[in-house]
């Protein structure tokens, strides 16, 4: 079992009770953003007033160890896979939350449980901010500017399968993208075909609010 704490967050995180993995492992505060029978995000106002999010893996699958093995590769919690598709994706260039602290708790030499801790991205989901009449003017460039991260994540071989949604491209405040919820991002060998890479836009496209779903963004 370890934690990893940056260390210009250590105190803070130790004086706030987020500081060791025992109690990591055991956390439930917050204000629950999401929650399935895997895994928890908790959104967490710190004591000085500023927002962090904790991410738990309550297990890992064995399906998913399984597949780790039978590809000659070390297994790791979800957690754990995401933060690396997050440090990924910046190397690329691509903006993403910056992850403070991350840990794993192993059992017979493999992969457990997980935890990792983000601070939040500002800006509003494609989605949201464009269902918003005082963005009506915004929408269709802020629409055409997720397209284009989307492009270029295809680009540089940045395989997102599915998770392409508009909630999980930000809008920031300058008008730029950032990325949140990478877990299954993957670098590829080869380039995305163009029938694959048309699938994946048409993916981020039917899941617009209306009246954007059938216009493609210029």
């Amino acid at each position: 079992m370890y934690l990893h704490i940056k260390p210009e967050w250590r105190d803070t995180l130790q004086k706030n009770r987020l500081g060791s993995m025992e109690s990591l492992l055991q956390y439930y505060g917050g204000t629950c953003l999401s929650s399935h029978s895997r895994s928890a995000i908790w959104r967490h106002t710190l004591h000085d007033g500023r927002i962090v999010f904790v991410k738990r893996d309550f297990f890992t699958r064995m399906t998913i160890i399984l597949r780790y093995l039978l590809r000659g590769r070390k297994p790791v919690c979800n957690t754990e896979k995401e933060r690396r598709a997050f440090a990924l994706a910046a190397q690329h260039g691509f903006t993403v939350p910056e992850v403070i602290a991350w840990g794993e708790q192993r059992r017979f030499g493999l992969p457990h449980a997980g935890v990792m801790i983000m601070l939040p991205v500002a800006g509003v989901p494609v989605d949201r901010f464009v269902a918003d009449p005082e963005n009506q003017d915004k929408a269709r460039e802020a629409i055409a500017q997720a397209e284009r991260t989307l492009a270029l994540l295809q680009d540089c071989r940045l395989d997102w399968k599915t998770d392409c949604k508009p909630e999980h491209f930000f809008v920031r405040p300058d008008g730029s993208i950032a990325l949140i919820d990478l877990e299954r991002l993957r670098l590829r060998k080869q380039p995305l075909t163009q029938d694959y890479r048309a699938m994946q836009l048409q993916r981020f496209r039917s899941l617009l609010p209306e009246p954007y779903r059938s216009q493609p963004a210029p």
